[in-house]
């Protein structure tokens, strides 16, 4: 299976950043999937130790096909370091699985990200996959929404 690549947002919060990439790494897929890693640069002075923390961790990174990390000098901010990542990457390889540092997911994600990813990738109606299970709502294993979520999600160029 030609897995998406997995793009992983990051700034200032090594444990959380630490508890993502060790989730990441139970998925049996991760081993098939290249991981980008978008670090943001440093607001302020009192960020910047927690920042070089991060990036400590995601260098040492082992157990994916392929890890590609890319530090700002700067703080470009959530909302700007995401719409330039996942714009290069879907430009690049057409479908992207993004996180950002504080998500736990379980073992499954990438495999049932991947999936989805994969059935719907020409239905047009739908814009994204999203990765997160609602808690005791009593849901089909897939179901359709008309909101979007940040909480693991993938989409493809369009």
């Amino acid at each position: 299976m030609m897995t998406a690549p997995v793009l992983l947002f990051t700034y200032n919060r090594p444990a959380h950043t630490r508890q993502t990439l060790d989730a990441l790494l139970k998925n049996p897929l991760s081993k098939e999937s290249t991981l980008f890693v978008f670090s943001d640069g440093y607001k302020n002075e009192t960020d910047c130790q927690q920042v070089e923390e991060v990036r400590s961790i995601i260098r040492s990174i082992d157990g994916f096909k392929d890890i590609r990390i890319r530090e700002n000098s700067e703080n470009k901010g959530l909302a700007a370091n995401i719409t330039e990542g996942v714009t290069r990457i879907v430009n690049e390889y057409g479908k992207v699985i993004v996180l950002e540092d504080d998500l736990i997911t379980s073992p499954f994600f990438l495999t049932f990200m991947n999936d989805v990813l994969n059935k719907f990738e020409k239905e047009e109606k739908i814009g994204h996959v999203h990765g997160y299970c609602y808690p005791n709502l009593g849901l089909p294993d897939l179901f359709l929404i008309k909101w979007t979520g940040s909480w693991g999600w993938g989409t493809w160029e369009r």
